[in-house]
């Protein structure tokens, strides 16, 4: 419906022609115009997992198979939503400053409602996901500043929401597999048993929590650089909820690694040597990656990007 109104507006739907007729209105919009602007952030919003319209992320990943999780969380979330958010907002829109301030409510509130309910579960899938939520909100905050500094710390959280939030979906596949349940109550003191998982999720969720060197610091640090010349308030409330990230990963590393064990997981094993590599391979990623940012930073910087 929104590339029809568009079209209709327009008279072609290709990013140059409607770029172009964007740019001509000069920010004053046709009521039509307004209505289609409007449907495609919704519509993309839904896509990507964005509050009010995340609802269906929670269910989709405990549902799914666990392999599908894993895709579903590192890849097809922010390539079917989140990428095409960002090329239409920078390409088609042009940064059209009330959308960016739409989309800055719409990301804080997404951090927020996406930590607070990853705070309140027990199943450890649906806990990822809504911390998916979360961490899609950071990518969206950094995309609303319009400027090339959130941009850039938009997709590289983009990259490093991929890579630990895969890490963690496998770290979950293999304690519900080793255990049988996805109920993190029934859990408890799996962190001598399944060492190598233990370690693993500890480096993903310090990397998703903002903990530095790891690649996660690097990203946010750019996001609310940029969020913060553009509004001071909302920087500090992203710097801010934060903290609420790292209580719903001390909540998990407690009731899933720490303590004694219960009786029921008194036969738990490490997991299998393919997972454990998939794990390992993952946790490097995410360490050598918070190492290398500095790096890239500085070639960016260097080269008049940031």
């Amino acid at each position: 419906l929104s590339i029809a109104l568009i079209y209709m507006q327009a008279g072609d739907t290709s990013y140059t022609a409607v770029s172009a007729y964007v740019a001509s209105l000069n920010g004053n919009y046709p009521l039509l115009m307004n209505v289609a602007m409007i449907l495609f952030i919704v519509a993309l919003s839904i896509k990507s997992g964005v509050v009010p319209f995340h609802t269906w992320v929670p269910d989709a990943h405990s549902s799914a198979p666990s392999p599908v999780s894993v895709v579903l969380a590192g890849v097809v979330i922010k390539v079917s939503g989140v990428y095409a958010l960002m090329r239409v907002y920078r390409d088609v829109f042009l940064n059209d400053p009330k959308i960016g301030t739409a989309l800055m409510i719409l990301s804080v509130v997404s951090i927020l409602v996406g930590a607070l309910g990853a705070i309140g579960q027990t199943d450890i899938k649906r806990m990822l996901a809504f911390s998916s939520v979360s961490q899609i909100g950071y990518i969206i905050l950094g995309v609303s500043t319009g400027s090339m500094l959130g941009f850039v710390g938009a997709v590289m959280h983009f990259f490093n929401h991929a890579t630990f939030k895969s890490l963690l979906f496998v770290d979950s596949a293999a304690i519900v597999h080793e255990t049988g349940t996805r109920d993190m109550d029934q859990m408890g003191g799996l962190g001598a048993k399944m060492p190598v998982t233990s370690v693993s999720s500890i480096l993903g969720l310090m990397s998703m929590a903002g903990i530095p060197p790891l690649s996660g610091f690097w990203s946010k640090l750019l996001i609310v650089m940029a969020v913060w010349r553009v509004s001071p308030g909302f920087a500090i409330a992203a710097l801010c909820l934060s903290g609420l990230t790292l209580g719903y990963f001390l909540i998990l590393q407690k009731k899933v690694f720490f303590g004694k064990p219960s009786p029921a997981m008194e036969a738990v094993t490490e997991c299998g040597s393919s997972m454990k590599l998939v794990e390992i391979f993952l946790s490097a990623v995410n360490v050598l990656a918070g190492l290398l940012f500095p790096l890239l930073i500085v070639y960016l910087s260097g080269r008049g990007i940031l």
